[in-house]
């Protein structure tokens, strides 16, 4: 431990002398979506709060870089890419300012589930196993997402730092390949479409086509789950957190953690097999609380292995420029 301790704040021979990768990811990401609000600008409703986000990201981000500069160590760069992680609960509620401007998609897809699946599962699952065992075990399940991504970056960071940003950069980056999409396919989930539908139309197979119904309007099915349990509680505190009716194709949930899981396998097979197991879960999980369609889930999962293998090829590309100045 005293080792470890040492190590982390021991003054780098070769410190970094510009952004990080993933900082230049978030670099892009504003100025893209800067372009896309300027476009945009007459319809979106509050252009104060998007303007705002821009800023104190690029502040922040300023701010890391300059105290790494004069303390450069590991725990400084650690510092920069946390709050670059913690950062993503503002981007992902940002997403909702550019996406209500879009019409909703949701009865498309949840005619496509209906087509695939014959039924709707997220509206059969719940009522199938609603045991509390189950809802805890599942519960578990989509709330393991977040602590996925702290246990695989501090794993990196403890036992392999050499490769400690390739594996951070390439969950990061696949957050920010599912939001360039969110940004554009107003998908809002079961959660939030039968809600608005009512669940006797769903029922029925009638999936009436909202428009823009969610421009102004966040209404919710009630989150199903064993009151009294420790994940449901996690389930709700996140949710309230956060949540917006956006983001439901493909799976950000689904796409990123299988990034994270392939990576927990070339750190370390058993991590590798412990988040395998949690992401099974989570995937059943994303259904079962009405947060996902099937077809997100399975979209999900072909996405996430595109943009596991664009992120690595996107690594690649940082190292070569880096190494050429």
């Amino acid at each position: 431990m005293n080792k470890f301790l040492k190590d982390i704040f021991t003054i780098d021979k070769k410190p970094r002398k510009g952004l990080l990768p993933m900082e230049w990811v978030v670099m892009g990401y504003i100025a893209f979506t800067f372009i896309l609000f300027i476009v945009l600008r007459t319809d979106i409703p509050n252009p104060d709060a998007i303007i705002s986000l821009r800023l104190q990201a690029i502040a922040m981000t300023a701010g890391l870089w300059l105290v790494y500069r004069c303390i450069p160590c590991r725990f400084v760069l650690l510092l920069r890419c946390v709050l670059q992680i913690a950062l993503l609960g503002s981007w992902y509620p940002d997403i909702y300012e550019f996406n209500r401007v879009f019409p909703n998609f949701d009865h498309l897809f949840a005619e496509a589930e209906q087509m695939v699946f014959g039924c709707q599962p997220a509206l059969l699952f719940y009522s199938a196993f609603s045991h509390p065992f189950f809802s805890e075990l599942l519960d578990m399940g989509y709330v393991s997402y977040y602590f996925i991504m702290a246990i695989v970056m501090l794993f990196y960071f403890i036992k392999d730092y050499e490769n400690f940003e390739k594996a951070t950069f390439i969950f990061f980056t696949s957050f920010f390949f599912s939001y360039i999409i969110f940004l554009f396919l107003s998908v809002s989930g079961p959660q939030f479409y039968y809600q608005a539908v009512g669940l006797d139309r769903i029922a029925a197979g009638d999936f009436p086509n909202l428009e823009h119904y969610f421009f102004d309007n966040q209404e919710v099915l009630p989150l199903e789950g064993w009151g009294p349990g420790l994940f449901y509680q996690l389930h709700v505190y996140f949710f309230d957190a956060g949540e917006r009716p956006i983001a439901a194709f493909p799976s950000s949930h689904v796409s990123v953690t299988l990034a994270m899981v392939i990576l927990a396998f070339k750190g370390s097979r058993k991590l590798g097999w412990m988040i395998l197991v949690l992401f099974i879960l989570l995937c059943l999980s994303t259904v079962y609380v009405k947060a996902h369609y099937g077809v997100d889930v399975i979209a999900g999962l072909i996405w996430g292995t595109l943009v596991y293998f664009a992120c690595s090829w996107m690594w690649k590309i940082f190292n070569v420029t880096t190494s050429s100045k």
